[in-house]
């Protein structure tokens, strides 16, 4: 079994180091297409049946630069319409970029904003449309636009934050006002708080004797801040997009030192960090554990798996890890986002399906220690391959 573990130990890496040589060779090819062509990543292509949807009056347009049309009622310029691709190809937010098409009437003030075809995660992004976010600009000139400070929506800030950023970028350009981007007031205390949270779970992960009530507070304020209100997880979806689009260190940064502390701590004192001081969900099943032992009147213990099916399951969820990765490398459209449980804290737009399975597992956790924990996640297995490289 010691050997079959570390197999699949090194196994894992080695899709890991794939990902990253292939992102690597993906971005020299994509610098290089960048250097001999102007091409947007997302192209605008309208027809005047297009334009008359939010323009009925339109009989005519044209393409005056690259992403901006403008529209024409006989002869007279009645609205403007521009993509946010090529100035926002370089702002992700979860998932990916996420272009949008901005409508302008004949004041030059915005009428619509639309979210384009986009690979971001699909949750967050209806939560965004959702809240009504997207009708904050309408009636704002470009000018207003291009430094009009907005708050993040709460459950999905890197997705709304990106759409924020995406348009400030482009109406900076369209009206040639070169000045800072607008930053969410509320970014930087949510900045703040996370790194908060995790320099508590650092002081538990170092002290773990002395700091057990504190540990239980971290693991509160983690299902509070990084689940319900940031929604800062780790997930295999979000590693795999790091690897694959890149970071956004305005608005990750914190994410990024909580995924480096959660790979390097383990890696170098062969203990694990994340999983057992910060991970949100993992604290929703320890709670849940601990309120099902209250309820026996603590004579009887969460019960366990026996020896050999916990063996069983340390394999298997290294299995399921190298099958998720070997679906990825293969280009199967797979959303990773909803192989994890962890979209349960974006309540507002869980899908039925993932609810009612991190419903089960939390309910499983009354008589299974960490279930999910200990037997399937894949995020977990992963920064446990780290950690047993040293073994």
């Amino acid at each position: 079994m010691k050997i079959i573990n570390k197999i699949l130990n090194y196994l894992i890496v080695a899709m890991l180091l794939f990902f990253v040589a292939e992102n690597i060779i993906s971005s020299q090819s994509s610098t290089l297409k960048v250097q001999s062509s102007a091409e947007p990543k997302y192209n605008l292509t309208l027809t005047l049946d297009d334009a008359k949807k939010n323009f009925p009056e339109a009989d005519s347009l044209a393409l005056e630069d690259v992403n901006l049309y403008n529209v024409f009622d006989d002869g007279n310029k009645i609205g403007t319409i521009v993509n946010t691709s090529p100035f926002s190809d370089e702002i992700y937010g979860y998932n990916s970029t996420t272009p949008l098409t901005i409508f302008l009437d004949e004041n030059d003030r915005i009428s619509e904003v639309e979210i384009c075809e986009n690979r971001e995660t699909r949750g967050y992004l209806n939560k965004v449309i959702n809240s009504g976010y997207l009708d904050l600009w309408d009636g704002l000139t470009p000018k207003e636009a291009s430094t009009y400070n907005v708050d993040a929506v709460s459950g999905c800030t890197f997705t709304s934050i990106a759409v924020a950023q995406s348009l400030q970028v482009r109406m900076q350009d369209l009206s040639k006002e070169k000045g800072k981007m607008a930053i969410d007031r509320k970014l930087l205390a949510r900045h703040i708080c996370i790194v908060l949270v995790t320099i508590l779970a650092a002081i538990c992960f170092f002290n773990p004797n002395k700091t057990k009530i504190l540990r239980y507070v971290t693991l509160l304020l983690s299902i509070a801040i990084l689940g319900f209100w940031t929604n800062s997880l780790l997930s295999l979806a979000l590693f795999y997009n790091w690897m694959t689009n890149g970071i956004s260190l305005a608005i990750q940064l914190p994410l990024l030192i909580i995924a480096l502390l959660a790979i390097l701590l383990p890696l170098f004192t062969k203990k694990s960090f994340y999983c057992q001081y910060l991970c949100p969900f993992g604290a929703a099943q320890e709670f849940v554990g601990v309120i099902g032992q209250k309820a026996k009147g603590n004579r009887q213990k969460t019960s366990s798996v026996k020896s050999k099916v916990f063996n069983f399951f340390v394999v298997f969820r290294k299995v399921i890890l190298l099958v998720l990765l070997l679906i990825v490398a293969l280009g199967v459209g797979l959303d990773l986002s909803v192989v994890e449980p962890f979209p349960i804290f974006n309540y507002q737009s869980i899908g039925f399906g993932v609810a009612i399975f991190a419903a089960v597992i939390i309910v499983a956790s009354v008589f299974i220690k960490k279930p999910w924990c200990n037997y399937l996640c894949p995020t977990g297995t992963l920064l446990e391959s780290f950690r047993r490289l040293r073994n």
